[in-house]
């Protein structure tokens, strides 16, 4: 989706900023100059991406505002002997998106840097690692092994297991659901996500129900954080408990595959590819902007790809 940035027109403006992000920053400050358009998580890796040009700028007494062309070629290259090539196109993202909110001329775009990463491209053909499904029956081998706990962490970990399964829910809609999500009627549980309503199974109803059960009915937050001793708190869980949460899951089934934020979609989609629905409605289901990743998670990649190409940018090689 575009986002909806405000450029930096002020002279005045546009030299504080330039003064502020040619040092170290935080992730707050990359939230003011982006108009909180980005979540958290995104955030956090775009701060990392910019201090890290940063640091190397300060190395070679080169500035990173407005960067040369040049010194974000020669980070690129540093940079790709330890790290794959979907790590070295956010770093192009990230540096570029600074330049362009200040309007400086943004050196990704130089025919330089553009064939650096296209090299790269060619080089880390294969890198990328898929993500580990969580399929159907790593979720019914779960609830065998933990259906007869009374741990607070277990009965919780359980129905978020779940939801996530039957709601294909991204790591951050799961930590910002709250009790105005559910719909509650004689038919069961259903969790509304925006202009959507997924029924729940009878099975993700019970782990749900016993797991409200325990925790304060006045929690302002559906799934809370667990101290190391049991006690549950009105914290909300944070991504680091939910990635936590989930790697569990792949060390109790004793798997060689680990569990990401993204394994219970991925194979959500699969398992709903198998039952016979088409990917539009996998993708709709999902909510997806595009169809790009459910036809590559169900095995379509040359669809997917194809699909990638409505939303990709082409920038003019300078």
């Amino acid at each position: 989706m575009q986002k909806k940035i405000r450029l930096i027109t002020s002279e005045v403006e546009k030299s504080q900023y330039v003064n502020q992000f040619s040092k170290e920053i935080s992730v707050e400050q990359m939230d003011v100059l982006t108009d909180g358009q980005y979540s958290r998580n995104s955030l956090l890796a775009m701060t990392k991406d910019w201090n890290l040009f940063v640091e190397f700028c300060q190395k070679k007494s080169v500035r990173p505002l407005p960067a040369a062309a040049t010194a974000m070629r020669l980070f690129i290259e540093k940079e790709s002997a330890s790290r794959k090539y979907a790590t070295i196109k956010r770093y192009a993202v990230t540096i570029g998106l600074i330049h362009r909110i200040l309007q400086l001329l943004d050196p990704s775009a130089s025919s330089s840097v553009k064939i650096a990463i296209s090299k790269l491209r060619l080089d880390k053909a294969g890198d990328a690692k898929a993500t580990d499904a969580f399929e159907k029956v790593h979720l019914e081998q779960l609830t065998k092994l933990l259906s007869g706990s009374e741990h607070p962490r277990d009965i919780r970990n359980l129905a978020i297991y779940h939801l996530m399964f039957e709601c294909l829910l991204k790591r951050g809609e799961l930590r910002d659901l709250t009790d105005d999500n559910l719909l509650f009627s004689s038919e069961g549980i259903q969790v509304m996500l925006g202009n959507q309503t997924y029924p729940l199974s009878e099975t993700a109803e019970l782990c749900l129900r016993k797991w409200l059960a325990l925790r304060n009915p006045n929690s302002s937050v559906l799934f809370n954080a667990i101290s190391k001793h049991g006690n549950i708190d009105d914290r909300r869980l944070d991504d680091s408990s939910i990635y936590r949460i989930l790697r569990h899951a792949s060390d109790k089934l004793g798997l060689d595959l680990k569990f990401s934020g993204q394994s219970l979609r991925v194979g959500a989609a699969k398992e709903l590819a198998k039952r016979g629905s088409r990917v539009k409605d996998i993708q709709q289901q999902g909510r997806w902007l595009s169809a790009a990743m459910p036809y590559y998670y169900v095995g379509n990649k040359a669809q997917a790809s194809a699909e990638r190409m409505v939303f990709k940018r082409f920038k003019p090689w300078s």
